[in-house]
């Protein structure tokens, strides 16, 4: 004979904080910033970079050694990796059609356009949005390679 138990759920109202690093909606307006600022009247902007630009936008406190290397002033490269979070936010940005993959190349939707204006009206991100439009806009081909080992 099989004894039945009765499982009761219990549901705590403690809060259990995610860091701000691990939200999907702060990363998806990362890349959003991102391609647009970066990329100019193109409208588009390659996964990769991509990733490099929201793995240094996270990073504020490196921001400076990651200047340095970007505007050539110092040729130590810095530290970057695959985050595997930002590409889970990439998918979830094309869910929700703020962007478009197309050969390797992350483009704008008019969606994507709308959210950042949200942002910019609202004063949203406007220092990861300033480190783009200074160092951010110097992450060429050839910085790419550097910083992945020439997997690019």
């Amino acid at each position: 004979m099989s004894a039945e138990k009765e499982i009761k759920t219990i549901i705590s109202d403690k809060p259990y904080p995610i860091s701000i690093e691990m939200r999907p909606l702060w990363r998806i307006c990362l890349i959003i910033i991102s391609v647009i600022i970066v990329s100019g009247d193109k409208k588009y902007l390659a996964l990769k970079k991509v990733n490099i630009l929201v793995w240094m936008l996270i990073r504020r406190s490196r921001w400076k050694e990651y200047e340095e290397y970007l505007l050539g002033r110092t040729f130590d490269i810095p530290l970057v990796s695959v985050d595997t979070a930002t590409y889970k936010a990439v998918e979830f940005s094309i869910a929700k059609e703020f962007v478009q993959l197309k050969s390797g190349r992350l483009y704008i939707t008019e969606t994507g356009e709308m959210l950042f204006s949200i942002l910019v009206e609202n004063n949203i991100m406007s220092r990861e949005m300033g480190f783009l439009r200074g160092a951010g806009k110097k992450l060429s081909v050839s910085k790419v390679k550097g910083l992945t080992g020439g997997q690019i």
